[in-house]
């Protein structure tokens, strides 16, 4: 079994396709026991995929994507920012993220929140991260060829805001015969988890349910980008990105040159992280803060 655990739903908006309650039934198909959203820069879809999830018998995971600088106080963050993905292990660490999402839209760079580590410090506890695709922060900074010790600095800032074992590095299981870059971010991640003893996960980083989807996809990239399907320089993403069975990740992968070894370590991993997570949400309450208006306004309105 394989447990997807970098998505993104219909929520992330024309960045990906695919309805809460259509994932759910998708993974259920395919014999899921659960599966997650990471939508960009927001949570929107939440509730709607964990009612899903939950009609489906399945574990929602809910996580998100936000863009990530080490000090929002920078003089030259625009160039800088990248992502990265957050998880709340718990009920009551899930607020934590609620809060942790809501400080990242508040503070923009380039049209997009972000946060930094003295927000994410605040906000840590039973919070899991991960790094390592092309557009994560630490992908960025392999892809500018910056030093190694300044790549494992930043890593090791993560782990001390976070905790050691709540870092995860990333590998995608796309072909790195259709994408050089992600070839090498993959490359230099895997070797970088087994030198400094970092846990490690993969995934497809599905953008929409069917391997069938991927044309309407493209479609959607185009209406965002202000582009028509017929121009050569609109977005055409090179790989499979939709909701694979374990069979399919690991067919990927193993033409990657990854050994079985290390292809079931990855999964395994997927499913570990996956089954520690331990959360409900509260469905069918009004979550409003009940909040005390001053007397002087309450005696105006008896007054009028």
């Amino acid at each position: 079994m394989f447990i997807h655990l970098h998505w993104h739903s219909t929520f992330s908006f024309l960045e990906a396709i695919g309805k809460p309650a259509k994932i759910a039934a998708r993974a259920k198909e395919l014999g899921m026991s659960s599966i997650a959203i990471t939508d960009y820069n927001g949570m929107f879809g939440a509730i709607k995929f964990f009612q899903a999830c939950k009609d489906e018998w399945i574990k929602a995971i809910v996580w998100v994507e936000l863009g990530f600088v080490l000090d929002v106080n920078s003089i030259n963050p625009v160039d800088s920012i990248w992502n990265i993905v957050f998880l709340a292990k718990t009920t009551k660490w899930y607020s934590s993220l609620l809060e942790l999402t809501s400080y990242a839209n508040t503070i923009w760079v380039k049209n997009k929140p972000k946060v930094d580590l003295t927000a994410i410090r605040k906000f840590s506890d039973w919070i899991v991260c991960f790094f390592g695709w092309t557009e994560s922060w630490i992908g960025k900074m392999i892809l500018r060829d910056e030093p190694r010790e300044k790549i494992i600095e930043i890593v090791r800032m993560l782990q001390n805001a976070f905790g050691e074992d709540a870092v995860y590095g990333e590998i995608i299981a796309q072909l790195h015969s259709e994408n050089q870059e992600l070839e090498r971010v993959n490359t230099y991640v895997f070797q970088l988890c087994q030198e400094l003893n970092i846990p490690y996960i993969t995934n497809p980083n599905y953008h929409y349910i069917k391997k069938s989807d991927k044309e309407a996809w493209e479609v959607a990239l185009a209406v965002k980008d202000a582009k028509k399907i017929y121009e050569n320089d609109r977005r055409q993403p090179k790989g499979e990105y939709y909701i694979m069975k374990k069979e399919d990740v690991g067919e990927v992968l193993e033409k990657n040159w990854y050994n079985l070894d290390q292809i079931e370590k990855m999964i395994l991993n997927n499913v570990m992280l996956a089954d520690s997570i331990e959360m409900d949400i509260a469905l069918g309450q009004v979550l409003f803060p009940n909040y005390e208006s001053p007397e002087s306004i309450l005696e105006t309105y008896e007054k009028v």
